[in-house]
C-alpha cells in the first residue's frame, strides 16, 4: 500500500471505529465531530489539497439538505409535529403506536428527505415511547427502518437516490424509479414490520426516562406557510420530473426546487431567526466531513484497492453484481460517498442512463445498506445523535441494532434482486 492508502486507512478507522464502538467505550464526543477531525486528519496529511477538499463537498446535495432541515424545523416549530405525536396516541397504544408511528413516517420518507425525517422523527419516537411505557430502543429503531425503507423507490427520499437521478441522467427519474422499486418498496416494508416485531416483544416495557412533551400549540399562520413550503417542493419536484419525461429541460432541478420551499418558509413565516437556529448545523458538518474524507479514499486508491477485490458490474451482467457491492461498501463508506463513488465505476463499464434497472439497483441497494448497520446510512447516525442530543446517551447501540438489521437486510437483498431481475415492474 501507498503512503497515502495508509493514511487514509488510518482516518477511516478512526471516523467510523470511533462511530462503531462510542458506545462501548463510552465516548462522549458527539458523532460529527469524528468526520470533522476525520476531513481535517486528509488535508493536514495531504491526502487531499485544501482546494481538492472543497470541492469535493457535493453543492447539490447540501442545499438540498438545508432546505429540507429547513422545512423539517419549520414542521417542528410550527406544532404540527406534535399534532402527528398526537394523532398517534389517540388512535393506538403500545405495539400498534409503533406500527402507526413506522407507516407514517414510512410514507413521509417517500416525498421528504430521510435525513430531515430522522431528526423530527427522534422527538416523536421518544414521546412515543415514554407514552407507550416501553424502552426507547424499537421506536427508534422503527424510525430507522421506516426513512431507510420508505425512501427506497424515490430520488426525494435520500441523498443517495438523488445522486443516481442527477448523475445518472435518466430522464424523469421520480417515475422511472417508482415503476421498478415500487413493489419491492412495499414487500420491505412488511418485512420490516415483523423484525420491529420482534424487536418490541423483546425490548424492556419501562421507559427509563421522561421525555419533554411536543410542541403542539404553534402559530396557525405559521403552520399554513409550513404547509405551502412542504406543497411547493414536492409538487414541484414531481412537475420538473414530468417536464422532464414530455421532453423539457427546467432550468430549477431538484435541490433548487426544495431552496424555494425553504425560501418560502424562511421568507414568509416571519419565523426565520428560530428556524435557522434550530437547523441541525452539525449534521451538514458531519455531511461535509463525509464527502472529504470519503474522497480521499478515493484519491489515494484505498478505494480502488477495495473494489479490486469486487467483481466488476457490466450492463448485461448479473445485478446481484450491484446490489452486494452496494450495500458491503456503504458500510464502509456510507451510501451516500459509495454511490458518488461507484457510479462513475459503473459508467466506465458501459451503464447509460437507459440502464433503468442497474440504475434502480445502485438506489436501492445502497439505501437498503442502511437497514444493515448504524454506518449504513447517514440517518441512523442522525438518530444516534439527536437522542444523545436530547437524553444524554443513546440506546441505538451499534450492535444491537445490527442483530435486528442483519436478517432484515438478507431479505431485502432477496426481494429486491427477485423484482429487478425478473424485470416486474408497476
Amino acid at each position: 500500500m501507498s503512503i497515502a492508502e495508509v493514511e487514509s486507512l488510518i482516518i477511516f478507522i478512526f471516523v467510523f471505529g470511533g462511530v462503531a464502538f462510542r458506545n462501548l467505550l463510552r465516548l462522549k464526543q458527539p458523532i460529527w465531530l469524528f468526520f470533522l477531525v476525520g476531513a481535517l486528519a486528509t488535508v493536514a496529511l495531504g491526502v487531499l489539497t485544501p482546494k481538492e477538499a472543497y470541492e469535493s463537498i457535493d453543492l447539490q446535495v447540501m442545499v438540498f439538505l438545508f432546505s429540507m432541515f429547513v422545512i423539517a424545523s419549520a414542521l417542528k416549530i410550527s406544532g404540527l409535529l406534535g399534532q402527528v405525536g398526537a394523532l398517534i396516541t389517540k388512535r393506538s397504544k403500545g405495539w400498534l403506536s409503533l406500527v402507526l408511528f413506522f407507516l407514517i413516517f414510512s410514507v413521509a420518507s417517500t416525498f421528504l428527505m430521510n435525513d430531515p425525517l430522522a431528526i423530527i422523527g427522534t422527538p416523536v419516537a421518544l414521546y412515543l415511547s415514554g407514552n407507550s411505557g416501553s424502552e426507547e430502543f424499537p421506536f427508534l429503531l422503527a424510525l430507522a427502518f421506516a426513512v431507510t425503507t420508505g425512501s427506497e423507490m424515490t430520488p426525494m427520499g435520500n441523498p443517495q437516490n438523488l445522486l443516481v437521478a442527477v448523475e445518472s441522467g435518466m430522464r424523469a427519474p421520480i417515475i422511472t424509479m417508482t415503476q421498478w422499486l415500487l413493489l419491492p418498496t412495499l414487500v420491505n416494508l412488511a418485512l420490516a414490520i415483523v423484525v420491529l416485531r420482534v424487536a418490541y416483544l423483546r425490548s424492556s416495557k419501562v421507559a427509563s426516562d421522561p421525555v419533554p412533551a411536543l410542541q403542539s400549540n404553534g402559530d396557525a399562520r405559521f403552520r399554513v406557510v409550513t404547509i405551502a413550503g412542504v406543497a411547493v417542493t414536492v409538487v414541484g419536484i414531481f412537475l420538473i420530473n414530468w417536464l422532464q419525461l414530455m421532453g423539457f429541460n427546467p432550468s430549477l432541478d431538484i435541490s433548487g426546487m426544495a431552496l424555494l420551499g425553504s425560501a418560502i418558509v424562511l421568507g414568509l413565516g416571519g419565523r426565520e431567526r428560530e428556524l435557522l437556529y434550530d437547523v441541525d448545523w452539525e449534521v451538514l458538518v458531519m455531511f461535509a466531513g463525509l464527502f472529504v474524507v470519503t474522497q480521499g479514499m478515493w484519491d489515494s486508491g484505498l478505494v480502488g484497492s477495495i473494489a479490486s477485490v469486487i467483481p466488476p458490474p457490466t450492463p448485461n451482467g448479473n445485478l446481484a453484481l450491484i446490489i452486494l457491492p452496494s450495500i458491503t461498501l456503504s458500510q464502509v463508506i456510507s451510501n451516500v460517498p459509495m454511490v458518488a463513488l461507484y457510479m462513475p465505476l459503473m459508467k466506465q463499464a458501459g451503464f447509460g442512463p437507459s440502464s433503468f434497472r442497474a440504475w434502480a439497483a445502485l438506489a436501492a441497494g445502497s439505501t437498503l445498506a442502511g437497514n444493515l448497520t448504524l454506518m449504513g446510512a447517514a440517518s441512523n447516525l442522525i438518530i444516534v445523535q439527536e437522542e444523545d442530543r436530547q437524553r444524554g446517551k443513546s440506546s441505538m447501540d451499534f450492535w444491537r441494532f445490527a442483530a435486528y438489521g442483519f436478517p432484515l437486510t438478507v431479505l431485502n437483498c432477496v426481494v429486491l434482486y427477485a423484482f429487478l431481475s425478473l424485470g416486474i415492474k408497476i
